[in-house]
């Protein structure tokens, strides 16, 4: 079996190929020393064993066959604290989550949905748009700017960076083009939130920067460059990921249009019906991690060094765990709490809770808002992002 991961049918529907791994080759050799692992079992096995961690400079050089470390994409993404191992991940880790939790989720949803009614507000009255541009990427653009006290008229200068840099976590190595673009974005991120620090320290507030500067534990601080790479990673992660996942569920919905009119029937099963979405169209189809020591996957020996990518979106699917797991149905039982799709183990998602009340707000406002709200699947099709790690939408086209 060679996959083409590659090819337009891989990117339109990569779930039948998953299928095919997780059943004749569910730790699959993609390269020397690279696996990729398809099973819900094997994958939950990686995320939670300690001996199976972060070495994202290892992975860098097997990639491009050379150290990446002095690029400065790469540079600041290796101090993010989801890259880290133990006892360094645990110390920021709890640093960032003091900050971090200080607001509330009453507070989030309050937030949210403020800024979804403004985005609505803004531009219901033209009877067409593409949601992609207009709500799935602005919604969490300006709920992360608000966490952080930053003028929305920097946020948009931002975009383009926080995509080129969301590019460095694609299997295939970037190109020249594409790492010279992460690295303009990773400097234009440094040097805007380095200003933003030291404002804050003058002036400090109630956002999330000056709760990180001062946040302590045992009388531990965060550095200032600790504090800038971690702001950036909660700037990329509240900004593309729930943005796609919010168009891939909006897509799901108008796709299986008796799930949409139950919900619509039943309000009350939105945060099942997110549920469910997060398990059937993940936004991050891929989580990394770095054998440690050896140790055997599914008969499968795996050397220290080895690199394992988790397809998350593959053991979603997966039959041993979820009946039928190729039907959509937002009803599904509690099962569908199990699925990966942010992670387990010591680097779970830090920010699940806000994804998760980003899209039930977003598509409950959505849908109070513009009762006669259609997306025309059949006739524009889907066009899906030409990236592997991270699935979304181009766009999304709508009327109402």
């Amino acid at each position: 079996m060679q996959p083409d991961f590659r090819s337009p049918a891989f990117i339109a529907d990569p779930y039948p190929l998953y299928a095919q791994l997780r059943e004749q080759a569910p730790v699959y050799a993609l390269a020397p020393q690279t696996w990729l692992v398809t099973g819900y079992h094997d994958a939950d096995q990686v995320l939670r064993d300690p001996r199976l961690g972060k070495d994202f400079p290892a992975v860098l050089a097997r990639r491009y066959g050379r150290d990446m470390s002095r690029e400065p994409a790469f540079r600041i993404i290796n101090a993010f604290l989801l890259l880290m191992n133990p006892p360094a991940h645990t110390r920021l880790r709890g640093l960032v989550s003091k900050a971090f939790s200080v607001r509330q989720a009453n507070d989030l949803r309050s937030l949210t949905q403020h800024v979804a009614e403004n985005l609505v507000d803004e531009w219901m009255g033209r009877g067409r748009a593409d949601l992609v541009e207009v709500f799935n990427y602005p919604l969490p653009v300006r709920v992360i700017c608000a966490m952080l006290d930053i003028e929305l008229a920097h946020s948009l200068a931002f975009q383009a960076e926080t995509q080129a840099l969301v590019k460095t976590f694609e299997l295939a190595p970037l190109t020249d083009a594409e790492l010279a673009a992460a690295n303009d974005a990773a400097t234009r991120f440094e040097t805007f939130f380095r200003e933003v620090c030291r404002q804050r320290r003058q002036h400090p507030g109630a956002d999330l920067v000056s709760l990180l500067l001062r946040a302590e534990e045992g009388g531990d601080r965060l550095s200032e460059d600790e504090i800038i790479a971690n702001i950036v990673m909660l700037f990329m992660a509240g900004h593309e990921t729930t943005a796609n996942l919010l168009g891939n569920t909006l897509a799901l919905l108008f796709r299986h249009p008796d799930q949409l009119a139950r919900l619509k029937a039943a309000p009350d099963l939105l945060p099942r019906a997110v549920e469910e979405c997060l398990r059937f169209e993940t936004s991050v189809q891929i989580a990394a991690r770095v054998a440690l020591e050896p140790v055997e996957l599914h008969g499968t020996p795996i050397a220290a060094g080895d690199t394992l990518y988790l397809a998350l979106g593959a053991a979603n699917r997966d039959p041993a765990v979820f009946d039928e797991p190729d039907r959509f149905d937002i009803g599904r039982s509690e099962a569908t709490l199990k699925a990966l799709s942010f992670g387990g183990g010591t680097h779970y998602c830090l920010g699940a809770r806000l994804a998760r009340i980003e899209l039930e707000t977003a598509l409950a406002t959505l849908f109070r808002r513009l009762p006669n709200l259609h997306i025309d699947i059949a006739a524009h099709g889907l066009q899906w992002k030409p990236t592997f790690t991270v699935r979304g939408l181009e766009s999304l086209p709508a009327t109402w």
